[in-house]
């Protein structure tokens, strides 16, 4: 099985992580482990929205995995947990590196260097292929996001070593609330970023349509102004209709783009009512012969692994359910970013 959404900030287990707190002397308001831990374990009933899981939990888990040693530490152990509880083939892990540089006391080489040394090891010891995807932010500058794609760039795929491959892509992440992707300005310039990525030989990923804020029409602004290889989440496809779902259908079939679904957290975020969704989701991309694969997406924060979030679209799919796993895990094999 590969892997192709799941965030660094919210993979590595809180064991890891008040390791790395207490070891590096934080302050923080948690006084002992059972705190810090439950803070970390995301509550369907508690969640309010898409906005609230990504402000909630990943200004902590960012903040404390911003030091070098402590983003290499993370990494790794992403791996070493994706292969011990699923036996994960490939994995293409994503973090945005400007939010793990602690205000300036590390430079952003630095942390993407650790992230690529820390998925040098677990490709080495656990035998899993690796990739890097950063992140651009919805709520950065758009200054800051050029920094990225010029990171990107400077560090890409170095080439496979022992699996592990470097950056081999970019992603849009963040909050949805805003509807930037509505705004043409904003648009041309995140295209322009995008753009310049792909002519270094970079792949494109791009969160939109995960919830309300983007919706069908943001989903359908990013595939004609960007035409992105994949595309993070996707989910909000099933609110379109008439001319839109038309036009978006057409172009996820002409471009062959795949749509990276992540149950769990869609329904930990009141993206969907219930799971039942994402089993009639996952039939009609498969009648309609659109790409999809399932992932995990912040599996430690969810408590989930990918051969559980396989188990819940395999109980809704019911008798249907080994031939489109199947073909979910094909599509992932063929639309990875890693080198062959």
């Amino acid at each position: 099985m590969h892997d192709l959404h799941i965030h660094l900030g919210g993979a590595v287990p809180s064991s890891v992580l008040w390791e790395i707190l207490c070891d590096n002397g934080l302050r923080t308001e948690y006084v002992d482990f059972n705190s810090f831990h439950a803070s970390l374990t995301a509550k369907p009933d508690e969640v309010k929205s898409l906005d609230d899981f990504l402000g909630r939990y990943f200004q902590v888990t960012e903040e404390i995995q911003s030091s070098p040693s402590a983003a290499s530490v993370s990494a790794y152990q992403v791996v070493a947990k994706a292969y011990r509880r699923a036996r994960v083939q490939s994995l293409e892990l994503r973090f945005n590196p400007q939010k793990r540089m602690r205000h300036g006391l590390h430079t952003m080489d630095a942390i993407i260097l650790a992230v690529m040394q820390g998925l040098e090891r677990a490709s080495l010891h656990y035998g899993v292929a690796t990739g890097i995807i950063l992140s651009l932010g919805r709520d950065l500058p758009l200054e800051a996001n050029w920094q990225i794609i010029d990171a990107a760039v400077k560090w890409k795929s170095r080439g496979s070593l022992n699996g592990a491959n470097g950056v081999v892509g970019i992603d849009m992440a963040g909050p949805e609330s805003r509807s930037l992707e509505l705004s043409k300005p904003w648009m041309s310039e995140v295209a322009a970023m995008m753009e310049k990525a792909r002519d270094a030989g970079l792949k494109i990923t791009y969160h939109v349509g995960e919830s309300e804020g983007t919706g069908p029409e943001g989903m359908l602004r990013v595939l004609e102004t960007v035409r992105p290889d994949r595309i993070g989440h996707g989910i909000e496809l099933r609110k379109a209709e008439g001319k839109q779902r038309e036009r978006i259908i057409s172009i996820l079939k002409e471009h062959d783009i795949c749509l990276e679904l992540c149950p769990t957290v869609n329904r930990v975020t009141r993206v969907v009512p219930d799971f039942a969704c994402v089993g009639d989701f996952v039939r009609t991309l498969a009648k309609e012969g659109i790409a999809y694969c399932i992932n995990t997406d912040n599996p430690y924060l969810v408590h989930t692994n990918l051969r559980h979030e396989h188990e819940i679209v395999g109980r809704e799919l019911g008798a249907d359910a080994d031939p489109l796993l199947a073909l979910g895990i094909s599509h992932a094999e063929r639309h990875r970013f890693l080198l062959p």
